[in-house]
């Protein structure tokens, strides 16, 4: 039997076995309903009025924002609630406002009745929200202006209700393309994390089961023991990220139905950039999980062993936000070229343009040769440990006797 024949397997029972428990199926149904619930739930419960802060400075701004507030709520039922509110923000100077809107503590910044200062073109907001309404409060009070006192024919009319009437600046210019990679990315760093945390638990946990009920000494006397843990990864590995995929599929449906946003397209090399970077992240964790899994005596004690795994995932996921606000910066360098903040890091400084290609390579090269490491020390620590049941291995015993 060769090496690959043992592997594929193991890896046919563990995904046989596994697929069809009581765990696996009422976990997947739990976590659909859960998805479900989350997506569904909120539209039950939830204000459905907006409510925008809008920045002001200087004068001629009030009668534009209780105009929009107007033409916001027109089409609300007598009795219910408005659909619109609109707090106003007063600042001294235009400076002041910029800041805030900088900060975050207001969506848009009115000035003097006659400007828009917008955080950022193309945003979430950019004509619709805050920006539409206050347009079209400013469109309004214009053709007022433009009926009570020059009595301006059916064309000026027109014009002044499709046109925008305030002069719109932006603190930063965007790149539509940039926005979607990184929101991509930023959803893929915490995907990354949740399969890692979740579904490596489940090789650690399940090398530890066999072990600890001693099925292992009788498939160990037909195989040996690196092709063992390489078919328990593979097959757990696959089951796992089936689950997975499919609890993210069922989130997109009930997104696309019941959600109250779209999903934007995503640029096929993000995508594709996304895909490479999880599965080499997860395929580098599962292996020290599934070596961690050997070195434990009893299933109580798995949790113990996912530690060191667990604190490297934290470190990775807490340094893509880092990387997020600064993608060239010293962080940024150094956690694209560390194989366990890697998968987590460059995905992102690549939707945000800030990695040179070299970079990117030799993080690539480097994350392979760490994965082809692991599964060595990973297969030697799993052989040394493996057998020895009732206690916990010490990592030495278990590399002297691999």
């Amino acid at each position: 039997m060769t090496a690959w024949h043992s592997i594929r397997l193991v890896a046919a029972r563990e995904i046989k076995e596994r697929g069809r428990s009581k765990p696996f199926l009422i976990t997947s149904v739990i976590t659909a309903l859960l998805v479900i619930g989350i997506i569904v739930l909120p539209g039950f419960f939830s204000d459905d009025t907006e409510t925008y802060q809008i920045g002001s400075v200087g004068s001629g701004n009030r009668q534009i924002i209780q105009t929009a507030v107007a033409l916001g709520n027109a089409n609300d039922e007598e009795d219910a609630p408005p659909s619109i509110e609109i707090e106003e923000v007063e600042f001294s100077t235009r400076e002041q406002a910029e800041e805030a809107l900088a900060d975050g503590d207001v969506d848009v910044v009115l000035v003097d009745g006659t400007e828009l200062i917008v955080e950022r073109e193309g945003g979430v907001f950019a004509d619709t929200g805050p920006v539409g309404l206050l347009q079209q409060g400013a469109g309004a009070i214009t053709l007022e202006s433009i009926i009570a006192e020059s009595g301006e024919p059916a064309e000026a009319v027109i014009e002044a209700m499709t046109s925008e009437s305030l002069e719109t600046t932006f603190l930063v210019e965007s790149d539509d393309d940039t926005d979607v990679a990184s929101v991509v990315a930023y959803f893929g760093l915490l995907l990354l994390y949740m399969a890692i945390i979740l579904y490596g638990t489940w090789i650690l946990t399940g090398v530890t089961e066999e072990k600890s009920n001693r099925v292992v000494e009788v498939i160990i006397s037909t195989i040996r023991p690196w092709q063992l843990l390489a078919g328990k990864i593979i097959g757990i590995g696959t089951l796992a990220l089936i689950q997975f995929g499919g609890t993210i599929l069922i989130a997109f449906v009930g997104i696309q139905v019941f959600g109250e946003f779209d999903i934007p397209s995503i640029p096929p090399e993000s995508l594709i950039n996304l895909i490479i970077w999880f599965i080499l992240g997860f395929l580098l964790y599962s292996v020290l999980f599934g070596a961690a899994g050997s070195l434990v005596g009893r299933v109580e004690d798995a949790q113990s062993a996912a530690m060191p795994m667990t604190i490297f995932s934290v470190i990775g996921f807490f340094a893509g936000f880092a990387v997020l606000n600064d993608a060239d910066g010293f962080v940024a360098l150094l956690t694209t070229f560390v194989p366990f903040t890697a998968p987590f890091t460059v995905p992102i400084r690549v939707s945000l343009n800030a990695i040179p290609f070299w970079q990117y390579l030799l993080s690539v090269g480097i994350t392979l040769a760490a994965i082809y490491l692991a599964i060595r020390v990973a297969g030697r620590i799993y052989a040394g440990g493996i057998l020895r049941t009732g206690k916990r291995t010490k990592l030495r015993e278990a590399w002297r006797s691999g």
